[in-house]
């Protein structure tokens, strides 16, 4: 790569945009955020991921390996009952998303009933082949997200354990931004995949095959790993770079729920599940937005009862995602009349 990058260098800002401040909106009658989680699977065990956990040292997180092509269909379809479209639909939670099969076809029907102002993938963009590069282009995928694991072979087996062929997924990767019409592509890499004298060379090898590119900060999501190890010493940075501060209040009940492969609806994307508040075969996706327990769940959080929840009670994970528009500590009092 000679002279300036193609791709906008966005660290410290989140990929979705211009926040708004969340005291002054709640409580939404749309959530912004819903994150269909689609696998409980990956083909990589990176070291700062709960799937370098053994399984039997892992809390509940899911039922279902696979969701359901039908339960899917069924949440969109609810989705369309809420008074006006998401922000944004996303693909992610405790697995690789391009693992399942029906992905394109996930994206198509989100896409057709028009839910959404965004529709994305997280993925570590390692199954992205040129055969699905061009199914998730024709589906109209608004956004890939990508998250890099290091800058050639042997950096990526240090972080995943795994043998890694890196020129066939940059020229998958190139395949898929040379071809993707209308759908953006954002890279990004942790900080501890990277060596100083690294980041050169991570931009000069992604900065042209890619609309936006960060380097974020490793986020420390799972309890049973020691991240020091992982991170060379402490982290005192949030996943955006500010500094840490250890906020009570977590806001992702507020403004987001996951659907789980099985149905199951929570309030949170935390690598482990923090509560089960409904099953989307069971209700609407609007009826358990607007539920008691939805209801309970928040003023829990909003009244410093989090411990009432053993994976709140240990959670760091939204204190490293936070960003200054979230945060709710100082106005829990006016948030939570407004809830009752």
């Amino acid at each position: 790569m000679s002279g300036v990058m193609k791709a906008k260098r966005i660290d410290g800002k989140t990929p979705g945009g211009k926040r708004t401040k969340l005291s002054d909106v709640i409580p939404l009658d749309t959530p912004y955020i819903v994150q269909i989680f689609p696998v409980y699977a990956c083909n990589f065990r990176c070291n700062y991921c709960i799937h370098s956990v053994s399984v039997e040292k892992r809390g509940f997180i899911s039922e279902k390996v696979f969701m359901d092509f039908e339960i899917y269909k069924k949440c969109i379809d609810d989705l369309c009952k809420f008074p006006r479209k998401i922000k944004m639909l996303r693909f992610a939670g405790t697995g690789e998303p391009l693992l399942h099969k029906e992905i394109a076809k996930m994206i198509k029907y989100a896409v057709d009933k028009d839910i959404a102002d965004s529709i994305e993938i997280v993925t570590n963009g390692s199954l992205l082949t040129k055969e699905l590069a061009d199914k998730l282009i024709e589906a109209n995928l608004s956004k890939l997200r990508i998250s890099i694991q290091g800058i050639n072979s042997i950096k990526y087996k240090q972080t995943i354990g795994l043998e890694f062929d890196f020129d066939k997924f940059i020229d998958n990767l190139t395949y898929f931004y040379n071809k993707k019409n209308n759908t953006k592509v954002y890279i990004k890499i942790i900080d501890c995949a990277l060596e100083i004298n690294e980041q050169k060379q991570f931009f000069d090898i992604f900065g042209d095959i890619c609309d936006e590119i960060a380097i974020e900060h490793l986020l420390p999501a799972v309890s049973q790993i020691d991240y020091s190890v992982v991170s060379k010493g402490e982290t005192k940075l949030t996943q955006n770079g500010l500094i840490l501060k250890n906020y009570e209040v977590c806001p992702q009940p507020f403004y987001l729920m996951q659907v789980n492969p099985e149905g199951n609806i929570v309030p949170c994307c935390a690598m482990e599940t923090a509560a089960v508040l409904g099953n989307c075969k069971e209700e609407s996706m609007y009826n358990i937005w607007n539920g008691e327990k939805y209801k309970i769940f928040r003023k829990n959080q909003l009244t410093k009862q989090k411990n009432n929840y053993s994976v709140c009670k240990k959670c760091k994970q939204y204190v490293y995602a936070m960003f200054p528009e979230d945060v709710l500590d100082n106005d829990s009092e006016k948030v939570l009349e407004k809830l009752i």
